[in-house]
C-alpha cells in the first residue's frame, strides 16, 4: 500500500521513492556475500532424514544411534567428509514430502518403488535384508513340520488353510505383496488374529510367549531386537517362508535433483567397496540370532559375489 500518494506513482516518482531506501554499497556487498555463502553452504550440506523405527533407526533410549540404518548413516557421514551433515528425525511422510519438494535430503531408511523413483534418486544396492518370516515359540518347531517343504521353508498358505495354528499379524501393516495377499485371502478365518495398536511386533511377541497366538509375521531383526529387549529371545525361533524371496534389497535415496544425483554418485563410489567388507555387513548382521546369521551370510555372499 502506498501511503500519502493518491495514485500509483509513475516510473520517475517510483525511482525517487526507492532512492531513499538504497543500501550503502558496502552493506549491499555484504548482503550478497552472505546470501552466496548460505547458498554454497546449502549445496554442501546433506540433510539425513530418519524415523523412530527400531531397530532400523533408534532415536531414543540407551540404544539411540545404534540401529542398523543409523550405523550405515554414520559410516557414510565419515566417508563423505567434503559435506556438512545434519540429521533430522521425521516420519516417513515428511521425508517423502520434502524430497518431492526437491530439498537437499537423503535417507537410508526408504524402500524403493516406481512411484518414489519419480522424485528420489536411489543408489546401487546398499544392503540385503532378511524378509518377513514366521516367528514361533522355540520349543514348538516340530509342530511346523507338516507345513515345511524340502528346503525347510514354511508354506503360509498351507499353515493358515489347515486351521490348527493361530497366526497373528499387525493391523494396517504391509508385509510385502505375497503375504499381504494371503492375509487378505484368509482374513476372516478364526485362526487369523489381527493385532491393533502401535506396539507392532512387540505386542505380537507378548501374545506369542503368553500362548495367545502360535505364530506371527515379523522381520528377523525386529523379532530378535524386541525379543532381547523383552528378555525372551531364547524363547522364539525364526522360520523362513516359501511364498517370498530370500532377501529384500535396501537402497539409499536422495532427492532427484542435480544436487541429489551428485550425492548418489558419490555414495555409489563408497558402496562399491563397502558392501564387500565385514564391517559394513555387520551393521545389520549384529541384530540377528545365530541361525539367522548363517542364513543371512549365505544370501549376502551369493548376491554380492563374495
Amino acid at each position: 500500500m502506498w501511503e500519502g500518494v493518491g495514485l500509483m506513482p509513475g516510473a520517475g516518482h517510483r525511482s525517487r521513492l526507492l532512492s531513499g531506501f538504497r543500501l550503502p554499497g558496502m552493506f549491499a556487498c555484504l548482503m550478497i556475500a552472505t546470501l552466496t555463502s548460505a547458498f554454497a553452504q546449502s549445496e554442501t550440506t546433506i540433510n539425513w532424514y530418519k524415523p523412530e523405527f527400531p531397530p532400523l533407526s533408534i532415536v531414543n533410549g540407551p540404544h539411540a544411534g545404534k540401529g542398523y540404518s543409523d550405523r550405515i548413516e554414520a559410516y557414510l557421514i565419515r566417508k563423505l567428509d567434503s559435506y556438512q551433515h545434519r540429521v533430522t528425525v521425521a516420519p516417513f511422510k515428511r521425508t517423502l514430502r520434502d524430497m518431492k519438494k526437491g530439498d537437499n535430503a537423503c535417507s537410508v531408511t526408504l524402500l524403493k518403488n516406481k512411484e518414489r523413483e519419480a522424485f528420489i534418486a536411489f543408489t546401487r544396492p546398499a544392503r540385503l535384508l532378511l524378509p518377513n518370516s514366521l516367528i514361533i515359540r522355540a520349543n514348538e518347531q516340530p509342530s511346523l513340520a507338516p507345513y515345511r517343504d524340502a528346503s525347510g521353508k514354511v508354506s503360509v498358505d498351507a499353515l493358515i488353510s489347515d486351521g490348527k495354528l493361530r497366526l497373528g499379524y499387525s493391523d494396517g501393516r504391509s508385509y510385502t505383496k505375497p503375504l499381504d495377499s494371503l492375509i487378505a485371502k484368509h482374513r476372516n478365518r478364526v485362526n487369523m488374529i489381527e493385532r491393533h495398536g502401535k506396539e507392532g511386533p512387540k505386542g505380537l511377541l507378548s501374545m506369542l510367549v503368553k500362548g495367545h497366538i502360535d505364530a506371527m509375521f515379523a522381520q528377523p531383526v525386529e523379532a530378535q531386537f524386541h525379543g532381547r529387549e523383552m528378555g525372551i529371545s531364547d524363547q522364539i525361533a525364526v522360520l523362513s517362508l516359501a511364498e517370498i524371496k530370500d532377501y529384500t534389497i535396501g537402497y539409499i535415496g536422495c532427492s532427484r535433483t542435480p544436487w541429489g544425483e551428485e550425492v548418489v554418485a558419490r555414495i555409489n563410489d563408497i558402496l562399491e567397496t563397502a558392501v564387500r567388507t565385514e564391517e559394513f555387513r555387520s551393521f545389520y548382521e549384529g541384530f540377528l540370532d545365530t541361525d539367522s546369521v548363517t542364513r543371512y551370510r549365505a544370501v549376502y555372499n551369493r548376491y554380492f559375489g563374495l
